[in-house]
């Protein structure tokens, strides 16, 4: 059966493909120099988009990429625990309705919607994007809250590169990490390894005991290796082809929460990631296609109750994007076809369970003088079922000479269907779930205040509606229904400054953000949560950052402060706000006869504070990261 699938699942994608491609293909005359860059395909952007280049990331060594999205503008991240399972909201979303690409391929998985970032180590990437509201349609379906693309980019400079890093730390923690680039000019090779372990043994502050003593974390441990083979070819001047793969087995135990026995949980996860790429730039047209394959098994355990989950899903992706300038009137068409076929088997469904989802999404762009528009809508179909369509509007603006004010609008409506859980789950999965809409209109400001310092705000609006909740029946079984309704408002702000004296850079970032997130509607009679601020959703946020470089050496400090959060519905018990800084240094040598030395400390939660990001889940106190790195060129 799954062999019959993957045939027509291919068969149909090559289908669409070429039919596409024939539509816009008018011209094969070649550009003098090929720029095969997101940037490109992006085209005129009104919504808020963050990215985070690859020297941002090397500040997070040792980390992960839920530590990373943290301390990102107008973003949450749901921990539970140091090395557990770790969801991420943008705007008052659920995590589900937050998407993760790879390279440009969806990996939420399919049976819960989710991602869990503990499970994407960002060693190996050096790009990633943080798309809001309705800048997620340009990628892909289902981001309601937006979605975060981490890339991996192929460089041709001839030679060969060698690193080997190893971070150590409190609490057990070792990284190990091994990376080659080898390149001919022509053709490209990039091979990583990662080792992730930690203890996770910190103590914390036992509220459920008498006198609320001290006590290690149990049960908490991590053991993850990650492997990851990238190839790139340039067949001629314009056309490259790549091919990527990542490998990650990773074992956990999951501690208990406080209070409660440990029952020796423990998961593990298997996944596979790989995609073909082609990319070719012709006169005024560019293809890109992506042929992707991922696989997930997890195996969960409870050994107290005799608890066993197995899960094993693959989805299969083919996205083509054909990209056409028209310089006659300064404008751009570009269609974005995505077809994904999800397999799944389960000991909670009934059979093997599929499901195929599909989109095209169509974008016309223009500039006139100093303003620029789009416009652009994605039509999805769930078993080649329409449903209804999702536009976007946005008006992009320059003020004063140079464009030291750039005023954006957009609107926009995405929609994100049930899971396979939501679906095919026994007992209780529903098959007749609708969507989820999501409608949303935002307005970002960039105001460049002088040479060195920038401050920028976007104020947003959106409503979600037939919100899937699982909740229990007259049965007494739990199933999902399109229960309520949901408001989103609020305002994300944040103040850059840059200045340079001779050796000496700095840098300071500032950030604020409000959201207000409560349910305004349900179809449950007497539903507590309405005009009640979601849980798990903080009202505000701020950040600050200040970096200070001298030479080889550069110093940084984070500080962190996230309002108290709601854990109930009816808004009477919450989790105070917390307050956690970090601070760091590193130093890098010059390459001397084609060697170079990094080394860094870095101190996180400086000042031992003693919080929790999910309820009876501690967090761990003050902790030491050092990292050594050595990079060979040749």
């Amino acid at each position: 059966m799954i062999k019959k699938l993957v045939l027509k699942y291919f068969f149909c994608s090559l289908i669409l493909i070429l039919a596409i491609q024939n539509m816009f293909s008018q011209s094969d005359t070649l550009f003098e120099h090929t720029v095969f860059d997101y940037k490109i395909e992006e085209g005129v952007n009104t919504f808020s988009v963050i990215e985070v280049d690859s020297f941002s990331l090397a500040k997070y060594f040792g980390q992960t990429t839920e530590e990373l999205l943290g301390k990102s503008n107008g973003l949450f991240v749901k921990q539970y625990g140091a090395g557990n399972l770790a969801t991420l909201s943008i705007r008052g979303s659920s995590a589900n309705q937050t998407q993760v690409f790879w390279n440009g391929i969806p990996v939420n998985t399919a049976s819960i919607g989710v991602t869990d970032l503990t499970l994407l180590p960002i060693d190996f990437y050096n790009s990633l994007l943080i798309k809001k509201g309705g800048a997620s349609l340009s990628c892909g379906s289902g981001g309601i809250g937006g979605a975060v693309c981490l890339n991996s980019n192929s460089f041709f400079k001839k030679g060969i590169t060698l690193s080997a890093q190893q971070v150590l730390g409190s609490f057990g923690i070792k990284r190990t990490i091994l990376k080659m680039n080898y390149s001919t000019g022509k053709i490209h090779f990039v091979t990583g390894y990662l080792h992730r372990f930690s203890l996770n043994n910190f103590s914390y502050k036992d509220i459920s005991s008498p006198n609320e003593q001290y006590v290690s974390r149990e049960n908490a441990s991590i053991n993850q290796h990650f492997f990851m083979q990238e190839i790139g070819w340039f067949i001629n001047k314009k056309s490259q082809i790549e091919f990527k793969l990542n490998y990650l087995n990773s074992w956990r135990q999951i501690p208990s929460i406080i209070g409660a026995t440990n029952n020796g949980e423990f998961q593990n996860d298997q996944q596979i990631k790989t995609l073909i790429g082609f990319k070719n730039i012709s006169n005024n047209l560019r293809h890109d296609l992506k042929i992707g394959f991922v696989n997930e098994v997890m195996n969960y355990n409870d050994t107290a109750l005799g608890i066993f989950s197995n899960f094993n899903i693959s989805s299969f992706h083919t996205n083509y994007r054909v990209t056409r300038d028209l310089k006659s009137v300064n404008g751009r068409i570009q269609a974005f076809l995505m077809i994904r076929e999800d397999v799944a088997e389960s000991d909670y469904y009934d059979e093997i369970s599929n499901q195929n989802t599909s989109s095209l999404f169509v974008k016309w762009e223009q500039k006139i003088n100093k303003t620029e528009y789009h416009l652009a809508v994605r039509q999805e179909l769930l078993d080649f079922n329409f449903l209804s369509p999702n536009p976007s509007i946005g008006v992009k603006k320059s003020f004063f000479k140079n464009g030291k004010w750039n005023s954006e609008i957009n609107a926009s409506k995405t929609s994100r269907i049930p899971t396979l859980n939501d679906r095919f789950w026994v007992p209780g999965g529903d098959p007749n779930l609708l969507p989820e809409n999501g409608f949303e209109i935002e307005n970002n400001n960039r105001i460049y205040l002088s040479d060195n310092l920038m401050f920028s705000s976007s104020i947003f609006f959106g409503r979600t509606s037939n919100w899937i909740i699982w909740h229990p029946m007259n049965n007494g079984l739990w199933s999902p229904e399109n229960v309520k309704e949901v408001q989103r408002y609020g305002l994300e702000s944040k103040l850059e400054f840059e200045a340079s004296l001779k050796d000496v850079n700095f840098e300071l970032d500032m950030q604020y953000n409000y959201l207000n997130a409560t349910t305004i509607h349900s179809f449950n009679i007497n539903d507590a949560s309405i005009n009640k601020q979601l849980i798990y959703v903080p009202a505000h946020q701020t950040q600050l950052d200040v970096e200070l470089a001298f030479k080889k050496v550069r110093i940084f400090y984070s500080q962190s402060l996230v309002g108290s959060v709601y854990i109930d519905v009816e808004n009477n018990s919450y989790l105070p706000y917390y307050f956690p800084a970090d601070i760091g240094i590193d130093w890098s040598s010059n390459f001397i006869t084609g060697k170079q030395l990094v080394a860094g400390l870095k101190i996180i939660n400086l000042f031992n504070e003693d919080y929790h990001i999910v309820a009876n889940r501690p967090m761990p106190g003050t902790h030491f990261l050092i990292n050594l790195k050595i990079n060979l060129k040749k």
